[in-house]
Parts: structure tokens; sequence; C-alpha cells
């Protein structure tokens, strides 16, 4: 293959991954994202090593890759957009967990309230008669 068609195949597996990133957000499955997110991190090395690639051809402009092929730039623009969106769907995850977790809190603190109003006993409950 050549390399702007391994750039091509790298880009369409980021997106297929970005969006079961975004499944795996709203389902809760943290496990799943983070395989997700491992295995972009290995595509982004082989995306660089398409891109220096597609850069050290003959012929082929040095600067961006906007000029390499017509689509890099929309396939860019629209990863960007998705990936844009697991943050907000992250965001909002983050917020509820956060919003749950003082309220826990709160509730925590006020059953220590309520053991201290009333008290523990730590002793035995049950004297015996002889």
């Amino acid at each position: 293959m050549d390399a702007t068609a391994d750039l091509a195949r790298a880009l369409a597996e980021w997106r297929r991954l970005t969006h079961l990133e975004g499944e795996a957000i709203r389902s809760d499955n943290w496990r799943g994202l983070t395989e997700h997110q491992a295995r972009k991190a290995q595509l982004e090395k082989e995306i660089q090593r398409a891109l220096a690639l597609v850069r050290a051809a003959p012929g082929a402009p040095a600067h961006t890759s906007r000029e390499m092929e017509p689509g890099v730039d929309a396939t860019v623009s629209e990863l960007i957009a998705l990936e844009g969106r697991n943050a907000e769907l992250l965001a909002v995850k983050r917020h509820r967990r956060q919003a749950k977790s003082e309220r826990l809190a709160l509730t925590l603190r006020d059953l220590h309230g309520v053991r201290r109003a009333y008290g523990s006993s730590r002793g035995p409950h049950w004297q015996s008669y002889s």
C-alpha cells in the first residue's frame, strides 16, 4: 500500500475508534474506553509515520496535509468534531458524577450528625443477672 492509502486507512480507523469511545462513554464502559484510547495511542504513531512517508514522497508538498489529498482536510475536521463531542459527553458525565458525589457526602455528614445526636452505645446491651 502507498503512504496516502495508509494514512486514509489510519484516519478511518481513528474515526471508528472515536465512535466506539462515544458509545463507551454513554454506556459507562470505562474499561472499553481505556482500550479504545490505548489503540488510538498506537494509531497516532501509525498516522505520524504515514504522514512522514507522504511528505517524503517525490513531488509531495512539504508543509501541510491539506495539500496532500483533498479529503484529508475534511476527514481531520470531522475527527476533531467527533473528539469534541466525546469531550462534551465526558464533561457531562463528570459533572453528574461530581454532583452525585457531593450529595452522597452531604448524606454521610447528615448520618454522622444523627449518630452523634442519638449516640451509640458501645457497651453491652444486655446485662446478666445472676
